[in-house]
């Protein structure tokens, strides 16, 4: 994978509001592919009575957005696909599980199975406009096409005006919780961006995350402590494109499965654009 600016944004969208014209920061090419490398780990520990278990997730993936068709209106049809994927499980127990796509020899026969399929063919499919927000999920085959609300494609959907430094906007959207964590329930979120500078060649945020409503259960709140993410992005100005990103999350709950009992989350996400 924004709260407090709704003035700001009052303000923003005001100034904006005698052009129709759209601001359009991403610069889609019909045929471009735009290949990121992702390194995301993450790290659960729950304690309940004496018992602690842990467990510790690192993803490497080499991911890929072609620009299949552009319309007259600015938005492109893009392709995702993956080109490499590696995974390390290290399980409460304490073995460790890998997948490698580049070696299965090496990989879990298991693991393999499930995730080799996601590896060299196309697994979503959608319209795009040049803000950054999604018009149409056109086929999503690896997890429902809601996760493209919480998680855009390219981390931030931007509002119809020019970059300003200090500027700050929101985004609030629906979180789906699919199973085997939910049944389908939907929360309200809230994508807080701040600009912290702006140069002829690249633009800085700051990304934070929070939650309007949740389950009133402690328990049923755990699937949501990884949606929270915080942290920076640099964006390509002179290029019209995600350059990289960097999020954390460090997230706790105590008391979900009675006293003394807690839950910990924690995860580190970098993305960059490859050359």
């Amino acid at each position: 994978m924004i709260r407090t600016g709704l003035v700001s944004l009052l303000v923003l969208f005001a100034s904006s509001a005698s052009s129709s014209a759209q601001t359009s920061l991403f610069r889609w090419q019909e045929g471009q592919v735009l290949t990121y490398r992702i390194e995301h780990v993450t790290s659960a520990s729950e304690t309940v009575g004496k018992n602690t278990t842990e467990t510790k997730t690192k993803l490497n993936v080499t991911k890929q957005w072609r620009t299949v068709s552009l319309d007259a209106a600015g938005v492109a049809t893009l392709e995702l696909s993956l080109a490499a994927l590696r995974l390390e499980t290290t399980k409460p127990s304490g073995g460790l599980l890998i997948f490698d796509s580049t070696d299965e020899a090496k990989s879990d026969p298991q693991m393999s199975e499930q995730l080799k399929k996601y590896v060299g063919h196309p697994l979503a499919l959608l319209r795009m406009d040049g803000r950054g927000k999604i018009i149409e999920v056109k086929e999503s085959k690896h997890g429902p096409a809601s996760r493209f609300e919480s998680e855009p494609p390219f981390v931030l959907v931007f509002p119809n005006a020019a970059l300003q430094e200090g500027m700050t906007w929101e985004r609030p959207y629906q979180i789906t919780i699919d199973p085997p964590q939910g049944t389908g329930e939907k929360y309200d979120a809230v994508q807080q961006c701040v600009c912290k500078s702006v140069s002829p060649d690249t633009a800085t945020f700051a990304l934070t995350t929070t939650f309007k409503t949740q389950p009133e259960s402690l328990l049923d709140r755990v699937p949501l402590l990884q949606l929270q993410p915080q942290g920076e992005i640099v964006f390509d100005v002179q290029a019209g494109r995600l350059r990289s990103a960097t999020l954390r999350v460090d997230k706790e709950l105590t008391g979900h499965q009675g006293e003394g009992s807690s839950y910990r989350f924690q995860s580190l996400y970098t993305e960059e654009i490859q050359p």
